[in-house]
């Protein structure tokens, strides 16, 4: 199970809105040093800092920018791209190497972008029934979660996927949580968390939301990464978010998410936010929007 999700409400957080923000997590790529400083500086320690993988840097890159995040007092959350390594012996050292030189316990397992494996793994699912990762150290896993649908992928196939990654990470005793691809459109958020917690009660999840960027660069993202309903709800929404040529924040939608009913969220979901925007824009973000929503259940 990530880290603080199974935090119950009424344990200090009471308003939604300052319990959406109790255990908020971010999503850094190729971070250097000063975000790495940065993001101590914003977060509170033990935050989860997911690493994304790139085809390119998905060995010693990512375990040195692991280890700096652990050395920051954060808790560094490599993502495993599985289709880009070469053999199951190249995948353990590189595990084995984030647990020894970062103490990496969870790991956030997807396919990749590569559209054929270079080598034993084609999916997520495989590294996880392949006894690799707990042989390994790694003692949970995230996965992947689409709120707003997958571009090539149909719903009635995502769910068998899930289910089966839910199965074999029981098999293996590894925790497992979910990850969404980042939404722009708190509705279907809200229906997508609440069919989830319908048919796999306290699953954790970390609901996506992009960070603060400007609105080109999120459409940007939104149309490379197949979010395309979120795309178009994100240009009719534009003067609400800033205009094309100012800087968007989630802070609408964590307000929308935080006016549903609370059963719409149960007690394992907090938010995860990606930094489209720069790494240390993001968790200055997050802690102040944090900080503010404490206050309002404060006054």
């Amino acid at each position: 199970m990530a880290r603080g999700l199974a935090v119950k409400r009424g344990e200090g957080f009471g308003e939604q809105g300052a319990y959406l923000m109790r255990d908020w997590s971010v999503e850094a790529t190729l971070p250097k040093a000063a975000d790495i400083e940065t993001l101590a500086a914003e977060s509170p320690p033990g935050t989860p800092v997911y690493l994304s993988a790139l085809a390119k840097n998905h060995g010693g890159g990512m375990i040195a920018d692991a280890a700096a995040v652990r050395n920051a007092g954060l808790d560094p959350v490599p993502h495993i791209a599985v289709r880009n390594y070469e053999s199951a012996a190249e995948l353990e050292i590189v595990l084995k190497r984030f647990r020894s030189e970062a103490d990496v316990r969870t790991a956030l397992v997807i396919a990749g972008d590569r559209d054929r494996p270079a080598g034993p793994f084609e999916s997520a699912l495989s590294l996880i029934a392949s006894g690799l990762l707990e042989g390994c150290g790694i003692e949970a896993v995230g996965v992947s979660g689409y709120p707003d649908g997958h571009p090539r992928i149909d719903e009635d196939r995502l769910e068998e996927a899930l289910a089966a990654k839910i199965e074999a990470a029981g098999k293996a005793g590894l925790g497992l949580h979910v990850v969404t691809q980042f939404c722009f459109d708190a509705e279907a958020i809200g229906d997508w968390l609440r069919a989830i917690h319908a048919g796999y009660p306290g699953l954790p999840v970390r609901i996506g939301l992009a960070g603060p960027a400007g609105a080109a660069t999120l459409l940007k993202f939104a149309l490379r990464c197949g979010v395309k309903a979120s795309a178009r709800g994100l240009r009719r929404n534009f003067s609400a978010m800033g205009g094309l040529m100012g800087e968007a924040t989630p802070d609408r939608i964590v307000d929308a998410m935080a006016a549903m009913p609370l059963d719409a969220w149960e007690e394992d979901a907090a938010l995860h936010f990606f930094s489209f925007g720069g790494i240390g824009c993001t968790a200055k973000w997050a802690r102040e929007k944090a900080q503010r929503d404490r206050n309002d259940l404060d006054d």
